[in-house]
């Protein structure tokens, strides 16, 4: 009885975290936050699948986009040079136009969902436990190769993109 509650409870408080990380996202001007929330968003989604029964789906969630599509956005802000000039993005400026536009699509969705009575069958999902099974035997090296190859790509990213200090800086122009 207390599942028939708690599912579209957890279902709410995901999908009010989706939206709110997605327009934070959009709205955000620091890159960095954007990017944060953007893996905030991707895990709301994951736990959409989670209560559709898709853990397998959900696992690669957290993994691709999560982590390695999070990662990346993170390594091209340190490798991008900062700059004091104002930015404005195109889009920051669009927001009136924008907010009409998701409420015209929103509306509509909203009551075709709305609309449907009947609840569908869950589907079974099992598939977790011999993905993960095949995941630390069969390929545990192979996993682990790719974990050091990662560690080693961060390392040389942080040493890359080392600013150096206005001392030292003036020290080597002199040598």
């Amino acid at each position: 009885m207390t599942y028939d509650f708690v599912e579209p409870v957890v279902f709410a408080l995901l999908s009010i975290g989706l939206i709110a990380g997605g327009v934070a996202v959009v709205m955000l001007s620091r890159i960095t936050a954007a990017a944060l929330l953007m893996a905030f968003t991707f895990l709301s989604m994951a736990g959409m699948f989670v209560l559709l029964g898709a853990e397998t789906i959900a696992l690669f969630q957290v993994l691709i986009y999560v982590g390695a599509i999070t990662v990346l956005i993170l390594y091209g802000v340190m490798f991008t040079k900062f700059s004091d000039r104002p930015r404005a993005l195109f889009f920051q400026r669009q927001t009136p136009f924008a907010a009409v536009f998701v409420a015209a699509v929103a509306i509509p969705v909203a009551i075709i969902a709305l609309s449907f009575t009947s609840p569908t069958p869950r589907p079974g999902g099992g598939d977790l436990i011999p993905l993960a099974t095949s995941v630390f035997t069969d390929f545990a090296f192979p996993f682990e190769i790719a974990s050091v190859l990662l560690l080693a790509a961060m390392i040389g990213a942080i040493v890359l993109t080392k600013r150096d200090e206005p001392e030292e800086a003036a020290a080597r122009r002199r040598r």
